[in-house]
């Protein structure tokens, strides 16, 4: 069996909803897709046993429930019990309008007070509600409460070109209230399928708006594409840990190969926005940790060292990874080059104009990974990785 190590899973665990997102990657806005997953959504039972007691071995330490609206599922208080007595941290996405305050506090008792309420946010503007239907203040109203009980907050900034001019707005706000977030990218999944050509942002909405917000502040760091870290410097913080080539303590970069993705009828992906689209097998057949180690999927995804074209030349390479899932809706192919990145290398000694900002950024950033319990500094000098041969790529 490979030995993987995977640090969260995500799990879609219905796709019945509440709301009607314009862009639903689950496709809760298709009545027949809906009625023929609730009919064979995971059960309690076989979460646990094919997903919850099989993850400890990967090296899981956190459940993130979704949807659909994960709330909606009868058994949803007792999932999030039996997470925390395997020992799991638990975060909770949510649309928000069944976050009460009052529900707030229940989660907060099953959980012992270790959840973290992860909710969606495109903007702090009305244009909010055009693309989640729901309108911000909702959803700033539920982060204040969170605040307040003590529970963890997480933002999630779906980007397209419906936000670009309200992006850094949006981050600034985030930022200030000292809220850790992501942005996640507007693919051609679910509802998602019929505006992506459309409204689907491009290697220039991302040099000229998204990513001068995303590379400012440390809040953002776990996750974005492209990332210009030095692989020198993650390899001296990081001790050389990774997934096969994939750099982890702390993972950067593209998620794929750090996580597990789980929809509600069972079915494995690399990636949230490639559940439907990538699949490694479904839980119903085998345990999580056997599925993941015989599947040509995680095999791929986890080495780097297969990138093609500009992602394959590229100084970051590995501490960034280019996104899969751009690469794979634009191209087909997975393991192809990044369209929406704009760096253009000619080979691995090209360097960007931004390494140096990433670099200091990235060092902030490592505080809050510290405290937040998913950064750990090497032992000693002796464990510094960055003079074993081969450890960021084959020349």
């Amino acid at each position: 069996m490979a030995a993987y190590q995977f640090q969260v899973v995500y799990f879609e665990a219905t796709r019945r909803c509440n709301l009607r997102c314009r862009f639903c990657m689950t496709g809760s806005n298709e009545p027949k897709r809906l009625r023929e997953s609730v009919l064979n959504e995971l059960t309690l039972e076989q979460i646990r046993d094919q997903i919850l007691r099989p993850a400890r071995r990967l090296g899981v330490h956190t459940i993130g429930w979704s949807g659909g609206e994960f709330l909606l599922r009868k058994d949803a208080f007792d999932l999030l019990r039996l997470t925390v007595e395997f020992g799991y941290r638990c975060s909770v996405l949510s649309n928000c309008a069944k976050l009460t305050r009052a529900r707030l506090e229940q989660i907060r008792e099953v959980t012992a007070g270790q959840a973290r309420i992860v909710v969606g946010l495109n903007s702090v503007d009305e244009e909010n509600q055009w693309s989640r239907d729901s309108e911000s203040g909702r959803t700033l109203a539920v982060l204040r409460d969170c605040m307040e009980l003590g529970l963890g907050q997480h933002v999630v900034v779906t980007i397209g070109k419906y936000n670009t001019e309200s992006f850094a707005k949006t981050i600034e706000f985030i930022v200030k209230h000292n809220i850790a977030y992501n942005r996640s990218p507007l693919v051609p999944r679910g509802s998602g399928a019929q505006c992506f050509e459309q409204l689907g942002f491009d290697r220039q909405d991302l040099r000229e708006h998204f990513h001068p917000a995303l590379r400012r502040s440390p809040h953002g760091y776990v996750s974005y594409t492209p990332f210009f870290l030095s692989p020198e410097l993650h390899a001296e913080v990081s001790g050389g840990a990774r997934n096969h080539t994939v750099p982890q303590n702390p993972a950067i970069g593209c998620w794929a190969g750090t996580w597990l993705t789980i929809n509600a009828e069972g079915e494995v992906s690399v990636c949230p926005v490639l559940l439907d689209a990538l699949s490694a097998g479904n839980v119903r057949r085998q345990p999580l940790d056997e599925l993941v180690a015989s599947s040509a999927l995680f095999a791929t995804i986890t080495d780097r060292s297969r990138l093609k074209g500009r992602c394959g030349r590229c100084r970051y390479q590995y501490t960034c990874g280019g996104c899969r899932a751009m690469a794979y809706f634009h191209s087909g192919d997975y393991m192809g080059e990044d369209p929406t990145c704009f760096f253009d290398p000619i080979d691995r000694s090209t360097v960007s104009e931004h390494e140096a900002q990433t670099n200091e950024v990235f060092r902030k950033y490592l505080l809050m990974a510290r405290a937040a319990g998913v950064y750990r500094p090497p032992a000693s000098a002796a464990d510094d990785a960055s003079s074993r041969p081969g450890l960021y790529g084959r020349r």
